[in-house]
């Protein structure tokens, strides 16, 4: 179960208009900056939390506040007369759980076709191995995923973009129901091994005839098939975003609706499903050419989200905000 998954599917586009603008030869990015995060969720870790206990089955999750490190960038070669680049991206964009993520792959830049890319991908969060367990330090595990990640930006020449995601995710020594003394057959009900697939689909409507000002509305599809069957969802919404490219000043607003459908009901619950309503609100801001030097620039970013279940023990938010300073070559 990942909350934040919104916030990967968010960043899938990336692997597709990352080709924009890039040059022959070694190129890349690198963003260090520090994340200031609240967190509530029964399921996600926050870095150093502190292990906090849960007191109710019928009480949503209480708040986690810290800092942590936020690091991302991508490094890539770009072969002369191919418009072929590989590219390999490192990230921490999940603050909200100690991890990261990576990214490995090839973009093509197709005459009249668009721009393709593949890579394979791999991330990893910590999550509760019971996060049913009530009053008493709950142990904490690694849910790792690893999987590739297909795009397809200006397609045969349009303002239309695609993408799709698929990755297998593993929790050792999963531990969910123990602690409320559920059968072996309960427990297999919510084992969150499994695989996850994503689609998204997008258009890119230029406001202006300079370019500056892009309108994306989008589609989401997401898609977790798990060994659990109360912990399977279907995840579908819409996604909003605008951004400013200027001379001096980038500008980003993205905002996403989501609705959440489990497969079965959760054993733990009586059977009730965790359906739910999400939304979240992401804000970013860059200073390119600072102080006048074209290679550096700063960043401030916000992120809110929240996921309204029908049960209050999956309700979750996440509140982020990050500052710092970017480079590229």
């Amino acid at each position: 179960m990942k909350h934040h998954a919104v916030l990967i599917l968010l960043s899938a586009p990336l692997l597709a208009v990352a080709a924009e603008n890039e040059q022959d030869g070694f190129s890349g990015a690198l963003q260090l900056g520090v994340s200031h995060y609240q967190l509530a969720s029964n399921f996600l870790k926050a870095p150093n939390d502190g292990r906090p206990s849960a007191a109710s089955l019928t009480q949503a999750p209480a708040s986690q506040s810290g800092t942590a490190p936020l690091v991302e960038g991508e490094w890539s070669y770009g072969f002369a007369g191919t418009g072929t680049r590989l590219f390999i991206s490192p990230s921490n964009t999940s603050t909200f759980a100690a991890g990261g993520g990576l990214q490995l792959g090839v973009r093509q830049q197709l005459p009249q076709v668009g721009a393709v890319s593949a890579a394979l991908t791999y991330g990893e969060s910590e999550v509760w191995l019971d996060p049913y367990a009530l009053n008493v330090a709950r142990q904490d595990g690694k849910l790792k995923n690893a999987g590739l990640a297909l795009g397809w930006s200006n397609i045969l020449n349009t303002p239309f973009s695609a993408n799709f995601s698929y990755a297998r995710q593993k929790l050792g020594n999963e531990r969910s129901g123990q602690a409320q003394g559920l059968t072996l057959a309960d427990q297999a009900l919510l084992q969150r091994n499994g695989n996850n697939y994503g689609v998204q689909a997008s258009y890119a409507w230029k406001l202006d005839s300079q370019g500056a000002h892009t309108l994306t509305p989008g589609m989401i599809y997401a898609r977790a098939d798990l060994d659990g069957k109360a912990m399977s969802t279907r995840r579908y919404g819409m996604q909003l975003a605008y951004a400013y490219q200027g001379a001096d000043w980038d500008a980003t607003v993205s905002l996403v609706a989501l609705r959440t459908r489990y497969q079965a009901g959760n054993p733990v619950f009586a059977g009730q499903k965790a359906d739910s309503r999400d939304a979240l609100l992401s804000l970013g801001l860059t200073r390119k050419n600072l102080l006048g030097a074209k290679a550096w620039s700063a960043f401030l970013s916000g992120n809110y989200g929240r996921f309204n279940s029908d049960l209050a023990y999956f309700n979750a938010h996440i509140r982020e905000v990050s500052i710092g300073l970017g480079y590229h070559f």
